[in-house]
Protein backbone atom coordinates (compact mmCIF):
# COMPACT_ATOMS: atom_id res chain seq x y z
CA UNK A 1 0.00 0.00 0.00
CA UNK A 2 3.10 2.94 0.83
CA UNK A 3 5.26 1.36 -2.01
CA UNK A 4 5.68 5.13 -3.07
CA UNK A 5 6.04 6.66 0.58
CA UNK A 6 9.85 7.00 2.28
CA UNK A 7 9.25 6.29 5.36
CA UNK A 8 12.47 8.02 6.62
CA UNK A 9 10.22 10.72 6.41
CA UNK A 10 9.09 9.97 9.89
CA UNK A 11 12.39 11.04 11.24
CA UNK A 12 11.86 14.55 9.95
CA UNK A 13 10.66 17.11 13.33
CA UNK A 14 8.35 18.43 10.88
CA UNK A 15 6.46 15.26 9.95
CA UNK A 16 3.85 15.83 12.87
CA UNK A 17 0.12 14.12 13.40
CA UNK A 18 -0.94 16.19 10.80
CA UNK A 19 0.88 14.46 8.53
CA UNK A 20 0.54 11.10 9.46
CA UNK A 21 -3.04 11.88 8.87
CA UNK A 22 -2.81 12.63 5.53
CA UNK A 23 -0.57 10.91 4.10
CA UNK A 24 -0.61 7.27 5.71
CA UNK A 25 -3.85 7.12 7.56
CA UNK A 26 -6.20 8.21 4.85
CA UNK A 27 -5.22 5.81 2.46
CA UNK A 28 -5.74 2.50 4.75
CA UNK A 29 -9.57 4.47 5.35
CA UNK A 30 -10.40 4.95 1.89
CA UNK A 31 -8.81 0.95 1.33
CA UNK A 32 -11.22 -0.56 4.14
CA UNK A 33 -14.08 1.32 1.94
CA UNK A 34 -15.30 3.62 4.42
CA UNK A 35 -17.27 6.89 3.01
CA UNK A 36 -18.39 10.42 4.71
CA UNK A 37 -21.94 9.13 4.35
CA UNK A 38 -23.69 6.28 4.11
CA UNK A 39 -24.56 3.71 6.94
CA UNK A 40 -20.82 2.85 6.83
CA UNK A 41 -19.26 6.18 7.09
CA UNK A 42 -16.78 8.07 9.29
CA UNK A 43 -18.00 10.79 12.12
CA UNK A 44 -14.51 13.18 12.51
CA UNK A 45 -13.65 14.51 16.04
CA UNK A 46 -16.75 13.70 17.73
CA UNK A 47 -17.33 15.30 20.93
CA UNK A 48 -18.59 13.82 24.07
CA UNK A 49 -21.80 15.73 25.78
CA UNK A 50 -19.98 14.21 29.18
CA UNK A 51 -16.51 13.84 28.95
CA UNK A 52 -16.54 11.22 32.02
CA UNK A 53 -16.63 7.69 32.13
CA UNK A 54 -17.59 6.40 35.41
CA UNK A 55 -16.36 2.58 36.18
CA UNK A 56 -17.80 1.60 40.16
CA UNK A 57 -16.07 4.83 41.96
CA UNK A 58 -13.22 5.80 39.52
CA UNK A 59 -14.72 8.85 37.23
CA UNK A 60 -12.04 9.69 34.64
CA UNK A 61 -11.93 12.25 32.28
CA UNK A 62 -11.32 12.20 28.43
CA UNK A 63 -9.14 14.71 27.66
CA UNK A 64 -8.86 13.34 23.60
CA UNK A 65 -11.71 13.39 20.84
CA UNK A 66 -9.93 10.50 18.29
CA UNK A 67 -9.56 11.85 14.74
CA UNK A 68 -12.08 9.25 13.56
CA UNK A 69 -15.16 7.43 14.99
CA UNK A 70 -16.43 4.66 12.18
CA UNK A 71 -20.09 3.34 12.24
CA UNK A 72 -20.95 0.36 10.97
CA UNK A 73 -24.75 0.51 10.57
CA UNK A 74 -24.82 3.76 12.28
CA UNK A 75 -23.33 2.54 15.41
CA UNK A 76 -20.12 3.37 16.50
CA UNK A 77 -18.07 0.05 15.76
CA UNK A 78 -14.20 1.59 15.91
CA UNK A 79 -12.32 4.50 16.73
CA UNK A 80 -8.77 5.64 15.79
CA UNK A 81 -6.67 8.63 16.78
CA UNK A 82 -4.03 9.63 14.82
CA UNK A 83 -0.38 10.75 16.86
CA UNK A 84 2.81 12.09 15.71
CA UNK A 85 5.71 9.45 15.11
CA UNK A 86 7.45 10.01 18.51
CA UNK A 87 4.59 9.48 20.44
CA UNK A 88 3.85 5.98 21.78
CA UNK A 89 1.21 4.11 21.05
CA UNK A 90 1.35 0.76 23.52
CA UNK A 91 1.19 0.82 26.71
CA UNK A 92 0.84 4.92 27.08
CA UNK A 93 -1.65 7.24 28.36
CA UNK A 94 -2.92 7.93 24.61
CA UNK A 95 -4.29 4.49 24.79
CA UNK A 96 -5.71 4.58 28.36
CA UNK A 97 -7.75 7.73 26.73
CA UNK A 98 -8.84 6.03 23.43
CA UNK A 99 -9.96 3.10 25.64
CA UNK A 100 -11.89 5.65 27.92
CA UNK A 101 -13.70 6.87 24.73
CA UNK A 102 -14.39 3.77 23.24
CA UNK A 103 -16.45 2.78 26.31
CA UNK A 104 -18.06 5.56 26.65
CA UNK A 105 -21.86 5.08 26.86
CA UNK A 106 -22.22 7.60 24.06
CA UNK A 107 -19.84 5.63 22.30
CA UNK A 108 -20.00 1.99 23.25
CA UNK A 109 -17.35 0.74 20.52
CA UNK A 110 -15.88 -2.62 19.95
CA UNK A 111 -12.65 -1.47 18.70
CA UNK A 112 -10.25 1.29 19.34
CA UNK A 113 -6.75 1.80 17.49
CA UNK A 114 -3.75 4.17 17.65
CA UNK A 115 -1.75 5.18 14.49
CA UNK A 116 2.05 7.47 15.06
CA UNK A 117 2.81 6.70 11.27
CA UNK A 118 5.81 3.61 12.42
CA UNK A 119 3.09 1.31 13.94
CA UNK A 120 -0.96 0.81 13.84
CA UNK A 121 -2.16 -1.01 16.88
CA UNK A 122 -6.00 -1.97 17.34
CA UNK A 123 -7.69 -3.03 20.69
CA UNK A 124 -10.86 -4.78 21.26
CA UNK A 125 -12.04 -3.60 24.87
CA UNK A 126 -12.72 -7.34 26.15
CA UNK A 127 -8.94 -7.77 25.99
CA UNK A 128 -5.87 -6.54 27.39
CA UNK A 129 -3.61 -6.44 24.98
CA UNK A 130 -3.22 -5.35 21.20
CA UNK A 131 -5.36 -7.49 18.90
CA UNK A 132 -3.12 -6.42 16.53
CA UNK A 133 0.11 -4.37 15.95
CA UNK A 134 2.25 -3.99 13.23
CA UNK A 135 4.82 -1.27 11.54
CA UNK A 136 2.95 -0.08 9.09
CA UNK A 137 5.75 -0.63 6.06
CA UNK A 138 4.57 -3.81 7.05
CA UNK A 139 0.95 -3.21 6.34
CA UNK A 140 0.30 -5.68 3.11
CA UNK A 141 1.14 -8.31 5.10
CA UNK A 142 -1.75 -7.90 7.63
CA UNK A 143 -3.80 -6.59 5.11
CA UNK A 144 -6.10 -9.76 5.11
CA UNK A 145 -6.24 -9.61 9.26
CA UNK A 146 -7.25 -5.67 9.37
CA UNK A 147 -9.61 -5.80 6.52
CA UNK A 148 -11.56 -8.46 7.67
CA UNK A 149 -11.89 -7.35 11.31
CA UNK A 150 -12.37 -3.26 9.78
CA UNK A 151 -13.98 -4.05 7.21
CA UNK A 152 -17.51 -2.10 7.26
CA UNK A 153 -19.28 -4.61 5.89
CA UNK A 154 -18.37 -5.85 9.74
CA UNK A 155 -21.84 -4.86 11.14
CA UNK A 156 -21.52 -4.11 15.24
CA UNK A 157 -24.01 -6.35 16.40
CA UNK A 158 -26.42 -5.61 19.92
CA UNK A 159 -24.43 -8.81 21.79
CA UNK A 160 -21.11 -7.06 21.13
CA UNK A 161 -22.29 -3.32 21.80
CA UNK A 162 -24.00 -4.78 25.23
CA UNK A 163 -20.56 -7.16 26.55
CA UNK A 164 -19.98 -6.90 30.06
CA UNK A 165 -16.64 -5.65 30.66
CA UNK A 166 -13.92 -7.26 33.18
CA UNK A 167 -13.24 -4.85 36.23
CA UNK A 168 -10.25 -6.28 36.79
CA UNK A 169 -8.88 -5.28 32.88
CA UNK A 170 -10.48 -2.26 32.95
CA UNK A 171 -8.77 -0.67 36.15
CA UNK A 172 -5.49 -2.16 34.19
CA UNK A 173 -6.42 -0.27 31.40
CA UNK A 174 -7.17 3.30 33.29
CA UNK A 175 -4.30 2.54 35.41
CA UNK A 176 -1.79 2.48 32.32
CA UNK A 177 -1.37 -1.34 32.68
CA UNK A 178 -0.06 -0.81 36.27
CA UNK A 179 -0.27 -4.42 37.84
CA UNK A 180 0.76 -2.94 41.15
CA UNK A 181 -2.70 -1.31 41.54
CA UNK A 182 -4.09 -1.94 44.94
CA UNK A 183 -7.69 -1.91 45.31
CA UNK A 184 -10.06 -1.40 48.54
CA UNK A 185 -13.50 -2.41 48.59
CA UNK A 186 -16.06 -1.88 51.89
CA UNK A 187 -19.14 -3.02 49.93
CA UNK A 188 -19.23 -6.28 48.11
CA UNK A 189 -22.78 -7.75 46.86
CA UNK A 190 -22.49 -11.07 45.59
CA UNK A 191 -24.80 -14.15 44.96
CA UNK A 192 -22.02 -16.42 43.24
CA UNK A 193 -18.84 -18.16 44.95
CA UNK A 194 -16.82 -21.45 43.47
CA UNK A 195 -14.73 -23.68 44.16
CA UNK A 196 -12.17 -23.81 41.58
CA UNK A 197 -9.67 -26.16 43.12
CA UNK A 198 -8.29 -27.15 46.31
CA UNK A 199 -6.36 -23.70 46.49
CA UNK A 200 -8.80 -21.22 45.13
CA UNK A 201 -12.28 -20.04 45.55
CA UNK A 202 -13.77 -17.27 43.40
CA UNK A 203 -16.35 -14.65 44.16
CA UNK A 204 -18.32 -13.22 40.94
CA UNK A 205 -20.15 -10.16 41.67
CA UNK A 206 -21.18 -6.53 39.30
CA UNK A 207 -19.91 -3.00 39.37
CA UNK A 208 -22.27 -0.85 38.56
CA UNK A 209 -21.26 2.87 36.78
CA UNK A 210 -21.50 3.88 33.11
CA UNK A 211 -20.62 0.58 32.23
CA UNK A 212 -21.54 -2.26 33.98
CA UNK A 213 -18.77 -4.63 34.67
CA UNK A 214 -18.17 -8.18 36.27
CA UNK A 215 -15.75 -8.54 39.03
CA UNK A 216 -13.87 -11.52 39.85
CA UNK A 217 -12.27 -11.70 43.65
CA UNK A 218 -10.04 -14.85 44.10
CA UNK A 219 -9.42 -16.27 48.02
CA UNK A 220 -7.27 -18.74 49.29
CA UNK A 221 -8.96 -21.58 51.23
CA UNK A 222 -8.01 -19.67 54.67
CA UNK A 223 -9.48 -16.09 53.32
CA UNK A 224 -12.79 -18.47 51.92
CA UNK A 225 -13.30 -19.75 55.93
CA UNK A 226 -12.85 -15.88 56.43
CA UNK A 227 -15.44 -14.84 54.33
CA UNK A 228 -17.74 -17.66 55.99
CA UNK A 229 -16.57 -16.31 59.34
CA UNK A 230 -18.53 -12.57 58.16
CA UNK A 231 -21.98 -14.17 57.22
CA UNK A 232 -25.02 -14.77 58.89
CA UNK A 233 -25.44 -18.42 59.86
CA UNK A 234 -28.01 -19.63 57.15
CA UNK A 235 -26.29 -17.76 54.43
CA UNK A 236 -22.40 -19.67 55.70
CA UNK A 237 -24.24 -22.92 55.77
CA UNK A 238 -25.74 -22.66 52.35
CA UNK A 239 -22.38 -22.03 50.87
CA UNK A 240 -20.09 -24.51 52.62
CA UNK A 241 -22.83 -27.40 52.07
CA UNK A 242 -23.06 -26.58 48.07
CA UNK A 243 -19.20 -25.92 47.80
CA UNK A 244 -18.40 -29.39 49.10
CA UNK A 245 -20.34 -31.24 46.17
CA UNK A 246 -20.17 -30.76 42.50
CA UNK A 247 -20.43 -28.59 40.93
CA UNK A 248 -18.69 -27.13 43.49
CA UNK A 249 -20.21 -23.59 42.95
CA UNK A 250 -22.72 -21.48 45.31
CA UNK A 251 -25.67 -19.33 43.70
CA UNK A 252 -27.80 -17.92 47.01
CA UNK A 253 -30.93 -16.43 46.54
CA UNK A 254 -29.98 -13.46 49.20
CA UNK A 255 -26.86 -10.97 48.93
CA UNK A 256 -23.58 -12.21 50.34
CA UNK A 257 -21.75 -8.96 51.71
CA UNK A 258 -18.07 -8.22 52.54
CA UNK A 259 -15.51 -5.82 52.08
CA UNK A 260 -11.75 -6.46 51.01
CA UNK A 261 -8.30 -5.14 49.66
CA UNK A 262 -6.76 -6.36 47.82
CA UNK A 263 -4.23 -6.15 44.66
CA UNK A 264 -4.44 -7.20 40.54
CA UNK A 265 -3.68 -10.53 39.39
CA UNK A 266 -0.37 -10.75 37.64
CA UNK A 267 -1.83 -13.18 35.23
CA UNK A 268 -4.52 -12.12 32.54
CA UNK A 269 -6.77 -15.79 32.52
CA UNK A 270 -9.40 -16.59 29.66
CA UNK A 271 -11.83 -18.74 28.34
CA UNK A 272 -13.69 -19.67 24.84
CA UNK A 273 -15.41 -15.84 25.17
CA UNK A 274 -13.04 -13.37 26.62
CA UNK A 275 -10.11 -12.56 29.03
CA UNK A 276 -10.64 -11.15 32.27
CA UNK A 277 -8.24 -10.04 35.23
CA UNK A 278 -9.20 -11.31 38.93
CA UNK A 279 -8.54 -9.44 42.27
CA UNK A 280 -6.76 -11.22 44.83
CA UNK A 281 -7.68 -10.70 48.23
CA UNK A 282 -5.15 -9.31 50.85
CA UNK A 283 -7.43 -8.74 53.63
CA UNK A 284 -11.12 -9.31 54.05
CA UNK A 285 -13.03 -7.12 56.30
CA UNK A 286 -17.25 -6.58 57.65
CA UNK A 287 -19.24 -5.01 55.33
CA UNK A 288 -19.20 -1.20 55.38
CA UNK A 289 -22.53 0.36 53.50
Amino acid sequence: MFTDFDFDLLLDRDFKEDSVREELILPIIKSLGYSASGDNRIVRSKALLHPFVSIGSKKNKINIIPDYTFLSGQQPYWILDAKSPSEDISKSCHVEQAYSYAIHPEIRAKLYALCNGKQFALYDISKAKPILLFDLKDINKHWNTLNRILNPDIKATPDLIDYDLDFGLVMLKLSGYNYDLEYIATSINSKFIAKVNDNLYTVSTTVGGDRKCLMSIDLSPDQYQDLLSLLEPSLKEDISTKLKHMPYFAETSQDFQFGFKGHLSGEIMSNNEEEFLPFIVDELFPYIE
